[in-house]
């Protein structure tokens, strides 16, 4: 939206409406810095003006949610597009609350950012119950998992024949049991390790790391398995950047998930390509696979869960889990992950996050700014 001419009659009905929503309102000036908050803030953190202005909020961000906030702050910045994330913020009895934080920039005639207007959303209880959800869930499926695995020892037991002889028809429909059985449990374990993933992905842990190193390092780990088809893992890196700021352990992840599917849709004696590259404003990670490719009609909905094409069940007994739960991770850092891919030729996997989390830190001791409104609220 642009920035209108009359700054007076603007900050009026802004100060109105900040006042009159059941939300934290707050705005920041284009840098970042914040220079306003409503009541309601105040109201809800017992603290002053002077102890929330500029970048003073930060101390009721709860301490394992504040770098992701950071970072995700910090990638609207220098995007100049919108701001979303979930944090927890110190409630004036010293609870914490999780809350959906949102922003848009405001920009003047030019297409310049002017001013950041954001809102704090209480979806405390929303996830809680979210959470409660989900660890239901997670447990119903892990009980499942016990008696399909004694059954599938049974069948074992039948088909080895030790308890009798059996006949070709009797040997045909306990093999096509055992094989739906494991069907069934790789799903389970699938959906495990989905749910243990979204899990994590609330409490990511970003840290400055060396984006070569740890992209070698996740190669080395899949070297035995490429061997075992003689698939060459190639990386190359062209990178301008020495750091960045990530959740390394999720990250890997996403990039031992990309590997795994190259290295089974890869023919024997093929080759994987990994290539790391960089520009001011973002990380690049490439997987390039010489598999079978994907069907147009999938690409577009590739990313989303249980979705998996044709050309990948003949490779696979995967849920469709995997590339979903990839997507999660790198939105969570504020990034992309595309797919290009032609039938017979191969698919190229595309991550892209913030380069200059790693260089830019959005704590700063700078001075608050003249403030948006004529004054400071009334308390």
């Amino acid at each position: 939206m642009k920035f209108s001419d009359n700054l007076a009659a603007t900050s009026t009905y802004f100060k109105l409406l900040a006042e009159s929503i059941p939300h934290l309102v707050w705005a920041a000036e284009a840098g970042g810095c914040t220079d306003y908050f409503n009541q309601r803030w105040y109201n809800y953190v017992g603290g002053t003006p002077e102890q929330s202005m500029g970048w003073e909020w930060q101390k009721y961000i709860h301490a394992d949610d504040l770098s992701r906030c950071k970072a995700h702050w910090r990638s609207a910045i220098d995007a100049g597009e919108g701001y979303e994330t979930e944090y927890r913020i110190l409630r004036h009895d010293g609870a914490y609350r999780w809350h959906l934080g949102r922003a848009l920039p405001v920009l003047d005639q030019e297409g310049k950012i002017v001013k950041w207007f954001g809102t704090c959303t209480d979806v405390h209880n929303q996830r809680t119950l979210l959470e409660e959800r989900e660890a239901f869930s997670a447990a119903i499926t892990h009980d499942l998992k016990s008696p399909l695995v004694g059954t599938n020892l049974i069948l074992d037991v039948l088909l080895s024949e030790k308890l009798g002889d059996l006949n070709g028809k009797q040997m045909d429909l306990i093999s096509q049991i055992l094989a739906s059985n494991k069907k069934i449990l790789a799903l389970l374990q699938s959906l495990l390790d989905f749910y243990r993933a979204e899990k994590h992905l609330k409490d990511l842990s970003m840290e400055i790391v060396d984006p070569v190193a740890m992209v070698t390092d996740c190669v080395n780990d899949m070297q035995v398995q490429a061997e075992l088809k003689n698939i060459k893992l190639s990386l190359k890196s062209e990178l301008n950047v020495s750091s960045i700021c990530l959740d390394s352990l999720a990250i890997k992840r996403v990039l031992q998930n990309l590997l795994d599917n190259a290295i089974k849709f890869t023919p024997d004696n093929g080759e994987i390509r990994i290539v790391l590259s960089s520009d001011e404003k973002q990380f690049e990670l490439t997987v390039q696979d010489q598999g079978a490719g994907i069907e147009p009609e999938v690409l577009s909905s590739l990313f989303q869960p249980f979705t998996q094409g044709e050309s990948g069940k003949r490779y696979s007994l995967g849920s469709g889990l995997g590339l979903y739960l990839c997507r999660q991770i790198v939105e969570a850092h504020s990034g992309r992950i595309l797919c290009e891919s032609e039938l017979g030729v191969g698919s190229r996997f595309i991550v892209r996050v913030p380069a200059q989390l790693g260089s830019v830190e959005i704590l700063s001791d700078s001075a608050v700014i003249d403030a948006f409104t004529d004054s400071t609220v009334e308390r």
